[in-house]
């Protein structure tokens, strides 16, 4: 009666004792081991307050700011090339051949005022009249030998009392001028080869002032008619040739500024249209070239300069250029520039203040500049308070670089 009650036991006992097998199988498998490990982490907001007292706050000159939702004017960063005005820009040449003197202190870069000599020219016959500059050469020394026997031989008769000291003056007088016939004819050879000074030198003056852009040749040379000299630029104007989509330039207003910035982030300035064609480009990029002029009185920029040009763009309108473009505008917020601060990675950060005496610096992302005010994308909310002035300052107490 109780068989078939063991064999169920049984099997229970056997079955739990096939899955323990099969679990101690499988064993456990190890924790990754971390090459590093990171203890106590501090968040990046924990790091960036600042709390001052109510004497450093003033002692600082903290003045603060409302964040804003303007209308901003859209515009266009575009790159731009800074280029000599033409008429501006000189190649000066050689008017006629010749050596040239002087100009040994001209270099590149040098700044030149209008009217200096900058090189003076010996003209030189022309190449035709070379064999026959040393036939005269050659002729007159044959002159001269004859002459300087005759008077040899007058001399020798005068010694002999068979010749007269008449004759004798005569052969003199022609060995006098078969020397200075010689010497003449050494001249004009030696200022056909430039191996001479002789001659009336030209100055070659510069027509403006400005800067020396390129030096072609050394003092000494020997220059034949319209080679260049030197290239010279007057750079107390200057034009920026903005390279726009064609689709833009019906969005441009007549007489409308633009800015430019150099590449290092340096001082910008504003630049007017010039009437130039709003033609060229490069092929295949569907631009087309429009051109500002820039007060460069300082020099502050060189033909060739790279530049950052923000161009503010109008509704479309049926003219490009026409005097009736409507600003268009768009949502967005600004903050003051004097608030944007950069670290050493380049990271552009302001200050918040969160509560009275304390500041917190606050990540942000600039997207472009408009006038005084930076257009922000992300970073800060609308409504916060950012610090304007002190705010290096207050970088400055964060690192330790101020007390």
């Amino acid at each position: 009666m109780f068989a078939p009650t063991v064999f169920v036991v049984s099997s229970r006992i056997a079955l739990l004792g096939l899955l323990g097998c099969a679990a101690c199988g499988k064993g456990e498998k190890p924790k990754a081991i971390s090459p590093s490990e990171v203890k106590n982490p501090v968040k990046e907001s924990e790091l960036t307050t600042v709390v001052i007292t109510p004497e450093a706050e003033k002692r600082l000159g903290i003045r603060t700011a409302v964040i804003t939702s303007d209308n901003v004017r859209a515009t266009r960063e575009v790159g731009g090339e800074i280029q000599a005005v033409p008429g501006q820009a000189v190649t000066i040449v050689a008017p006629v051949q010749g050596t040239l003197r002087g100009g040994a202190s001209l270099t590149a870069g040098q700044r030149v005022r209008q009217g200096q000599t900058l090189y003076s020219l010996v003209p030189l016959p022309p190449e035709r009249d070379l064999l026959t500059l040393n036939q005269g050469t050659a002729q007159a020394r044959t002159q001269l030998q004859v002459a300087q026997a005759r008077l040899s031989r007058a001399e020798d008769l005068l010694a002999d009392r068979a010749g007269s000291v008449r004759a004798r003056d005569d052969a003199r007088a022609d060995v006098a001028l078969a020397q200075r016939a010689l010497a003449d004819a050494r001249a004009r050879q030696g200022a056909m080869s430039g191996s001479t000074g002789g001659g009336q030198a030209l100055p070659i003056k510069a027509p403006l002032s400005g800067v020396v852009q390129r030096v072609t040749v050394a003092p000494g040379s020997l220059v034949t008619t319209n080679t260049v000299l030197l290239e010279l630029a007057a750079l107390n104007k200057v034009w920026v040739r903005v390279p726009l989509f064609v689709g833009d330039l019906r969005r441009l207003s007549a007489g409308q500024t633009v800015t430019v910035r150099p590449l290092n982030g340096g001082g910008a300035r504003q630049a007017r249209p010039v009437e130039a064609p709003t033609i060229g480009g490069t092929a295949g990029t569907a631009t087309a070239d429009v051109f500002y002029e820039i007060d460069n009185t300082d020099e502050a920029f060189r033909p060739g300069e790279r530049v950052v040009v923000d161009v503010a763009l109008g509704t479309a309108n049926a003219t490009p250029g026409s005097a009736g473009a409507t600003a268009a505008t768009t949502r967005a917020l600004t903050i003051p520039a004097a608030a944007l601060l950069y670290d050493a990675s380049g990271g552009q950060w302001v200050y918040v203040r969160t509560k009275p005496l304390q500041y917190t610096r606050q990540r942000v992302e600039v997207q472009r500049t408009v006038g005084d005010q930076v257009v922000i994308s992300r970073g800060v909310p609308a409504g916060a308070e950012v610090v304007t002035d002190g705010a290096a300052e207050l970088f400055g107490t964060e690192f330790g670089g101020s007390h």
